[in-house]
């Protein structure tokens, strides 16, 4: 997220912006001299257009001659623990946006951790909205709504926006009309809905896509056969704002169908099957990629994409072809993709018959956050949700002993048998957003049989505290955990942790872990903190910046859920 923080007049250097009254006394024009003396020739730059971002390549002369067209974009790091990300012209006047690099370090895995004593790492399962579901197969063409697709919050729209996937109500049963041919009657469609308060949606009229006679439906005209398992990615530095929305699915079908004993009639696999894209500028209005399908594999159930920012790629999750694994291709261009390779796979440690029926993947904090859908094929038919880590996106990691993070509801609910969960980490108000699929029922197999159903497959959601992913608890005996050494930059030390019946303190320490001389322990941290700034007893103890050091965090009847460095000033 960008924060503008205001203007400066390019000769007085006075400050005419917007920042609260405690920083306008801010002088700026050093820092734009420092970002002058830094921005070298032929670097990436930004074109500005109101709030929209657009990327090109441009020179120094070409910015020169035209600078109330062109905004320069370099990351310079400040003493602020911020970046400046876009300075543009506009007249007499640099208009600055800042944004702040602020990583948090969660204690999912051991990336930052060089010991742990006492503490025990737990998975903390969201808490299910009590109205559930939030949204139900309630229109004449929804026999089932899924969340194979995504969900977000678009910041400009101050809406959350959902691509779900549905099937009709008489599914199998007769060819559906579209485009001027016939599509699959076994067939997906992408449906869309919208949502001020992430709990009550709406499902607006798209005139896109009719159902038999009714004009006004909330499908999307996307995928020419069965378009499965849309994963959405909202692309604001897209060059092409035609291209702003991409669509990553798997269209199949396209060899037609035929009738089966018991009167229903499927789709066949034929040659444009496969993983397909597609480019939209509002999410609603999609283009199909004349190329497709960018990877020739079957890919059934769900799709996810994400633009991994430190190898500059896109990258996709899904089957390609393995089964019920995870596997893995990169793009950089989003049109052409690499060879698919698998990156995870079940073990013996989760039992016989268990398969990965798809994921879900963000990238949440820097890290390859996925939601693994578990499949007990060969144990009781069930899927649940677990988790699993990645720092590169192909190395991954199970995350607390394969403890379930998203969890089955009681015997006869809308949700007994299946939980699938949505695309995106949404983070609202320090809550996390999490939708999913309910399915009463096991998955039909050899060992289970089609059930009656008295409730159909509806979209349900789950919320968490901010990091709130996995703990380090400690009980009524202390524990602690020393971080790995990392080199001090600037900003106070944050910490995420609920210590409502306990504490929690925190230590400098040189790189061999032993405490330096008046930073020994901080002021006790009690109570349930999202966002607590460690305090020390003497105030006047400088922080080592610029040093190599480590954070010891010792606890006593509390949990852990991150750490990160922050100025107080955007806070």
């Amino acid at each position: 997220m960008f924060y503008v923080l205001g203007a400066v007049e390019a000769k007085s250097g006075q400050f005419c912006g917007i920042l609260s009254e405690k920083h306008r006394s801010v002088e700026f024009l050093g820092l734009i001299d420092t970002m002058l003396e830094v921005w070298p020739d032929n670097e990436l730059y930004m074109v500005m257009d109101n709030d929209i971002i657009h990327q090109s390549e441009i020179t120094n002369s070409q910015l020169e001659n035209n600078k109330e067209k062109y905004s320069r974009f370099h990351r310079v790091f400040l003493p602020t623990y911020c970046t400046v990300e876009t300075a543009f012209f506009r007249k007499t006047r640099f208009f600055i946006a800042f944004k702040e690099q602020i990583m948090r370090h969660l204690f999912i895995d051991d990336y930052m951790i060089g010991r742990i004593e006492g503490l025990r790492r737990v998975v903390n399962q969201p808490t299910k909205y009590p109205g559930n579901p939030v949204i139900k197969p309630d229109t004449p063409w929804e026999g089932y709504c899924s969340i194979y697709g995504t969900a977000m919050y678009d910041e400009r729209e101050n809406l959350f926006r959902m691509w779900y996937l549905i099937t009709p109500r008489d599914r199998g049963k007769r060819p559906l009309p579209h485009r001027g041919r016939l599509r699959a009657p076994h067939t997906t469609l992408a449906a869309y809905a919208t949502s001020v308060d992430g709990i009550h949606w709406a499902k607006p009229n798209l005139s896109q896509f009719p159902y038999d006679d009714i004009a006004e439906t909330n499908l999307l005209d996307i995928g020419k056969y069965n378009c499965e398992g849309i994963s959405v990615l909202l692309d604001p530095l897209a060059p092409d704002s035609e291209r702003r929305y991409k669509a990553f699915y798997w269209d199949h079908g396209s060899g037609g169908f035929q009738e089966r004993e018991d009167g229903r009639m499927l789709c066949l696999p034929g040659p444009e099957d496969g993983a397909c894209v597609a480019f939209s500028p509002d999410g609603l209005r999609w283009t199909e990629y004349d190329g497709n399908p960018v990877i020739k594999a079957y890919c059934d159930t769900n799709q996810t994409v994400v633009w991994d920012a430190n190898i500059k790629r896109y990258v996709a999750f899904s089957r390609f072809g393995f089964g019920r694994k995870i596997a893995r291709s990169e793009s950089a261009d989003f049109q052409h993709w690499s060879k698919p390779e698998l990156v995870l796979d079940t073990d013996a440690a989760d039992g016989t018959g268990t398969q990965f029926y798809g994921i879900a993947v963000d990238i949440y904090e820097g890290l390859y956050l996925g939601m693994l859908w578990v499949y007990r094929e060969g144990i009781d038919g069930c899927i649940d949700t677990q988790l699993g880590c990645s720092r590169d996106g192909i190395h991954w990691e199970r995350v607390g002993d394969r403890h379930t993070f998203l969890p089955l509801d009681e015997a006869d609910s809308w949700e007994d048998g299946m939980v699938r969960s949505a695309e995106r980490i949404i983070v609202r108000d320090d809550q996390i957003f999490i939708y999913y699929c309910g399915v009463q029922g096991p998955h039909t197999g050899p060992k289970f049989p089609r059930v009656e159903r008295k409730h159909r497959p509806a979209i349900g959601l789950a919320t968490l505290r901010r990091d709130g992913f996995v703990s380090l608890d400690a009980g009524s005996e202390p524990g602690s955990i020393l971080t790995k050494p990392f080199r001090l930059t600037s900003g106070d030390i944050h910490l995420n942790v609920d210590a409502q019946n306990g504490q929690v303190t925190l230590a400098i320490c040189d790189a061999s872990g032993m405490p330096l001389p008046g930073l020994e322990s901080s002021e006790p941290i009690t109570g349930d903190n999202l966002d607590a700034v460690v305090q020390w007893q003497n105030s006047e103890n400088a922080l080592p910046f610029g040093k190599e050091i480590c954070l010891r965090i010792d606890a006593t009847r509390a949990k852990l859920y991150s750490f990160w460095f922050c100025n107080n000033m955007l806070r």
